[in-house]
């Protein structure tokens, strides 16, 4: 047993440093300016998307770990931040996610979990929470990718 959830918690970790390594790389070169601005009406910077995808991440991974976790959802669609928030930001989450993973269990993977305040009301496996986060972050970092090559090609 002991092997299995190491090899699901080394996939993970592998997975959860790739993409945490493309938030930095995304942030790389730009300002304050650019981490704010959005694209249109109804779109969001990639200050926005990073502290929603962050926000999401650590609510996910806490869930799942058994811990509770406070997280105004709301808030993270209204923040203006600097790239040194953000990368410190990054890398606080990037601690507390790695740290989850570590001591990551099958029981924890197998059992319902609901995290407080879910807007959705949502009790799911702990397997889909951790999916559920590569999949959010993944999902919101292809945005900002985007958001990025928009802002640089803006006329």
């Amino acid at each position: 047993m002991a092997d299995e959830i190491q090899g699901i918690r080394d996939g993970l970790k592998q997975i959860m440093t790739d993409q945490f390594n493309t938030l930095r790389e995304t942030l790389d070169g730009l300002d304050a300016e650019a981490v704010n601005w959005s694209p249109g009406p109804e779109m969001n910077s990639i200050a926005v998307l990073y502290t929603h995808l962050l926000g999401a991440e650590n609510s996910m991974t806490a869930t799942v770990a058994g811990e509770s976790f406070e997280r105004d959802r709301d808030a993270e669609f209204r923040v203006t931040q600097d790239t040194a928030s953000l990368l410190k930001l990054i890398n606080t989450v990037e601690s507390n996610v790695m740290s989850r993973i570590d001591n990551l269990t099958l029981e924890a993977l197998a059992t319902k979990h609901s995290p407080a305040g879910d807007r959705l009301g949502r009790n799911n496996l702990g397997s889909w929470w951790i999916f559920h986060a590569v999949e959010h972050s993944r999902e919101h970092i292809g945005q900002a990718l985007l958001t990025r090559q928009l802002y640089e090609q803006r006329g």
